[in-house]
């Protein structure tokens, strides 16, 4: 029997003595014992991942996907800014160029209070498209002082913006609001020293001119300029009478 075992390698004989019976004789062949000991736990394993990976699946695909925030640093910030001032630049090289490129307007000989106002060149004038109008005149007297209120009405499309400039027309003289235009009167009072506005559907408007005259009549004329110079409203009031206080 030991010569059996001694020659045969490919099985395992194992003896079990369980006395007064005789030996009992178990021989288990090598493949088995590596079916038992490799391939088995090697397919419990593979068995077991496939279950943890399926699990694993099933969350991800409920786990909502990230998001990544995006940061935008100083320098994007101020090519943001960079870009719009250059286009801002363009829109108004463009319109410049165009005004330019205008004929001037021939202005009325009969309006020689307009020649006192320096305007840009090429300036359109828009006052036949009425873009806005003046109501509620109301006018006032001090001791020192005249005033002239009244409402800019928006009747264009959009909001309009400018430069409000008013003379007023005594036997004293002439009289400019806002007042700081009176002392560039002889070299020309440019349209932009006017009061600025901006108006989307009214706004009050109160001219105080100081030096009140002593007597006579008083009137006022209203020129109206867009923020590019053109010419929207020319208005002329009708005379008041200056009393005494």
């Amino acid at each position: 029997m030991n010569d059996h075992i001694q020659k045969d390698g490919g099985e395992v004989a194992i003896v079990i003595y369980d006395a007064p019976f005789p030996p009992k004789y178990f021989r288990i062949t090598k493949k088995f014992l590596n079916t038992l000991f490799v391939v088995i736990p090697i397919f419990f394993v593979a068995l077991l991942s496939g279950f943890f990976l399926w699990g694993l699946s099933d969350r991800l695909e409920d786990t909502p996907t990230p998001e990544l925030p995006s940061v935008i640093s100083n320098s994007s910030n101020k090519i943001d800014v960079l870009k719009k001032e250059i286009k801002m630049l363009k829109d108004s090289n463009k319109l410049l160029a165009f005004k330019i490129s205008q004929v001037p307007t021939v202005l009325e000989a009969n309006d020689p209070y307009l020649s006192v106002i320096k305007k840009p060149y090429g300036m359109q004038i828009f006052t036949a498209e009425n873009r806005i109008k003046l109501e509620q005149f109301e006018f006032s007297q001090e001791t020192d002082k005249v005033s002239l209120k009244f409402q800019i009405i928006n009747s264009f499309s959009s909001k309009v913006t400018g430069y409000v400039t008013i003379f007023m027309i005594s036997e004293s003289g002439l009289n400019i609001y806002p007042k700081e235009a009176n002392q560039t009167i002889s070299e020309g009072v440019k349209f932009n020293s006017g009061e600025p506005f901006s108006v989307s559907r009214l706004r009050p408007t109160n001219a105080e001119f100081l030096n009140r005259p002593k007597s006579g009549d008083v009137r006022f004329v209203i020129y109206i300029f867009s923020r590019d110079g053109d010419l929207l409203l020319v208005k002329e009031t009708e005379k008041y009478k200056i009393g005494t206080k």
